[in-house]
């Protein structure tokens, strides 16, 4: 956890909404810099009273499509609210303000508890041990099964290979990424479930208390009818892609026979060799996902190029949307 300054507008719209919120109480303001995209968000933890834990928790944004973000995470938290009055036993959190000031957008919501997953992924060799990592995909599953249990019409399919060809147009890569996109789009259409989807379910934004999920926060991206493998996948992908990242390039990586670390994106090419505990693993986590939603669980290497399609259309960093392209081009090659 990161604590910054804030800038002096986010700073004096965050004070008028602390005063309004909490008058005459002691406060402490803990700003967490986790935002790196193009269109940050400050987060701002409220604490009162001295109180070990957050008692709201603040994201205020100060460009225009920091605002656009968190008009839409109010929108689909106030969705969900709609859909399910226990936010799914009191996970997400809840809306209390949507403020819009000259100095920008704020919404103000309850804290949820707990220790980020992200901690733990990074402790020495955890992600290196099955019987840690098993643990983290099971509460992951546990977690999900919790936010598809709630059916919605669906929404119209998100079409990536469209999108690679708007944000990179139709160089060599980018147009066989397309026409692969297209294609395996077409092999994963589903029997037209819909389901609240998070969009951006990974371990920084999931917490944990006493070893289960006590909160699931940014929920920016996600959508009412979409296609509920999308979060396992976005998981699975995430976790991948930091396999090797605490171990010294050329070496082989501890717990992951086959995998050497170095280059971008080698746990994620490992997993779709499937071989392995971990593979494995990977491959009955979005399997099951896909079987619950009347469709092959075999298909869940393409679900997984599916997603690697997802992050390179809507990623904000052009970098990081530019390598995801470049290995969902290789892997379909």
């Amino acid at each position: 956890m990161t604590v910054v300054a804030m800038g002096p507008a986010v700073g004096a719209l965050v004070r008028d909404i602390v005063h309004d919120h909490l008058p005459g109480r002691q406060t402490r303001l803990v700003v967490i810099a986790m935002s790196r995209d193009f269109n940050p968000k400050t987060t701002v933890m409220v604490f009162v009273d001295g109180s070990p834990l957050p008692l709201l928790a603040l994201k205020v944004g100060d460009t225009m499509g920091a605002c656009r973000s968190v008009d839409a995470e109010a929108a689909i938290l106030r969705a969900l609210a709609d859909v399910d009055p226990t936010m799914l036993h009191h996970t997400a959190p809840r809306v209390l303000e949507l403020r819009h000031a000259p100095l920008g957008t704020a919404l103000v919501m309850s804290a949820r508890p707990g220790v980020p997953m992200l901690i733990d992924y990074h402790r020495w060799r955890h992600n290196s041990r099955p019987d840690r990592v098993r643990r983290d995909f099971a509460q992951a599953d546990r977690w999900l099964r919790q936010l598809v249990r709630w059916n919605v019409p669906p929404a119209a399919p998100l079409r990536w290979g469209d999108g690679i060809r708007a944000r990179f147009g139709s160089d060599a890569v980018a147009g066989g990424a397309a026409t692969a996109t297209q294609s395996i789009e077409a092999e994963l259409e589903g029997p037209g479930l819909g389901a609240l989807v998070h969009g951006d379910f990974w371990c920084g934004n999931i917490l944990q208390t006493a070893g289960v999920v006590s909160g699931v926060v940014d929920w920016e991206h996600a959508m009412v009818g979409g296609d509920p493998v999308r979060d396992r996948v976005r998981f699975a992908l995430s976790y991948s892609l930091s396999l090797d990242r605490h171990t010294h390039p050329g070496s082989p990586v501890h717990g992951h026979a086959g995998l050497q670390a170095g280059r971008w994106g080698a746990g994620i090419g490992y997993v779709m060799r499937g071989q392995g505990w971990y593979p494995e693993l990977v491959a009955e986590f979005v399997g099951d996902g896909l079987e619950a939603t009347g469709r092959a669980p075999d298909l869940w290497r393409l679900a997984m190029l599916s997603g690697l399609a997802e992050i390179a259309v809507r990623s904000d960093h052009d970098g990081f949307a530019r390598q995801h392209l470049e290995l969902l081009g290789e892997l379909v090659a």
